[in-house]
């Protein structure tokens, strides 16, 4: 007798480690490997309060880990309930098209660096990480995602990181993200991934072509769009597309037409 896995049914899984980030922002992990890779998203539901599309914050092969700010039902009760069991349904959608990549200039604001660790552990993964410069903002401090991971990462890599708003302790650069774009127009012949508000992300690709990268070479995760993560809801719909179907991962010359991309 054949047993077919039902792909809508989450499987039950209680995290095996729960660390806040911040104030407001958590990172969960779980026994069960990542099978996806970077910019991939699984479905997270809590029973009688609802589900919630979580982009994955691990490597292939590592442990299965979601970084998540706490902004809706699902992920204020995740927080509130560290022992409850979480249902995971997933991976969906695309990657990031990192491989064969001359250089790669990802750019994450806020809540958007997850997918950006994703990548990062994938490509050390491959020993690609001479490849990768990662622009990292963050609206103060202390909303710093990752604190103890970045320090370890601008050893390996070429990490930098700005703040929109400093504080007596901060020695660091202050102001958006998209300041430090001019610093890495040498490698405009190579990918820019971008992700995090829309706000942000709109200046970041304006910049990022006033530098002399392509839109052919931008690529945005639109994941902030996604509601139901299976097409049925509309929400996530940018002209001919579903973010949910055919994304997160969108190369910017096949959207830059689309009003929606930025809202």
């Amino acid at each position: 007798m054949i047993t077919i896995k039902n792909e809508y049914l989450p499987e039950k899984m209680k995290p095996i480690r729960f660390r806040m980030e911040t104030d407001d922002t958590y990172t969960i992990v779980f026994s069960k490997r990542t099978m996806s890779h970077a910019g991939q998203f699984y479905m997270l539901s809590v029973d009688g309060v609802g589900e919630s599309p979580i982009s994955v914050a691990s490597g292939f092969g590592n442990p299965l880990t979601f970084s998540i700010k706490a902004v809706g039902s699902v992920t204020k009760y995740i927080m509130d309930h560290r022992d409850s069991a979480i249902g995971l349904r997933g991976p969906y959608g695309n990657t990031w098209p990192w491989k064969g990549a001359d250089h790669i200039v990802a750019i994450a604001g806020g809540i958007g660096i997850p997918p950006i660790k994703a990548l990062i552990e994938d490509m050390e993964s491959e020993g690609n990480l001479s490849d990768l410069t990662v622009l990292y903002g963050a609206r103060s401090p202390k909303d710093i995602v990752y604190k103890n991971e970045i320090e370890a990462w601008k050893k390996e890599l070429d990490f930098r990181i700005t703040v929109d708003n400093g504080d007596p302790s901060w020695k660091g650069k202050v102001g958006v993200v998209t300041t430090l774009i001019p610093g890495v127009e040498r490698f405009k012949n190579g990918s820019a991934f971008v992700i995090g508000p829309p706000i942000m992300m709109k200046f970041s690709v304006q910049e990022l072509i006033k530098h002399g990268f392509s839109p052919e070479n931008i690529y945005l995760s639109l994941e902030r769009r996604m509601e139901c993560g299976i097409g049925v809801c509309g929400h996530c719909n940018i002209g001919q597309w579903y973010v949910c179907e055919s994304g997160p991962i969108f190369r910017y010359s096949d959207v830059m037409n689309e009003p929606e991309v930025f809202l």
